[in-house]
């Protein structure tokens, strides 16, 4: 089961986020597969992600710029906050499924833009659009 929730962010927030993530200087870092302790020999399969947190600590200076979003998911606490920056291609690169923990806690995709990606959650498909959310549990297959 997962939510939806479009427009999470006020126009302004969003902007602001989008704008910093997008900058030529925002750290982007090479991982080689998509899905974590994966091993491929896919040429496309690989993503460039930014830690912002990670093992119960702050991983980034761009922490802070995180903060409407932590506001109004109100956590009870973190486990981790990853950004994924998928190249553009001329071919729709898919991941395999996999969960993102193996105990229980929610889990959010916060879309920066909108593309002709999406994030499937069992059998179902979200799209990717611009300032929207979707909640589901961690625990949860999904790519």
């Amino acid at each position: 089961m997962f939510k939806i929730i479009d427009k999470f962010l006020s126009s302004e927030e969003h902007l602001v986020l989008k704008t910093l993530m997008e900058d030529n200087n925002f750290p982007w870092y090479y991982y080689k597969a998509k899905v974590k302790l994966k091993k491929t020999e896919k040429l496309f399969d690989y993503q460039l992600s930014h830690i912002f947190y990670n093992e119960n600590k702050v991983n980034s200076e761009y922490f802070n710029d995180l903060n409407p979003i932590i506001k109004k998911l109100d956590p009870l606490s973190l486990v981790r906050i990853k950004a994924n920056l998928n190249p553009i291609s001329n071919k729709l690169n898919v991941s395999e499924y996999h969960t993102d923990q193996n105990f229980k806690c929610k889990a959010a995709i916060y879309y920066l833009n909108e593309n002709n990606g999406y994030t499937m959650i069992g059998d179902k498909k979200v799209e990717s659009k611009a300032n929207r959310i979707v909640l589901f549990h961690a625990n949860e297959k999904h790519y």
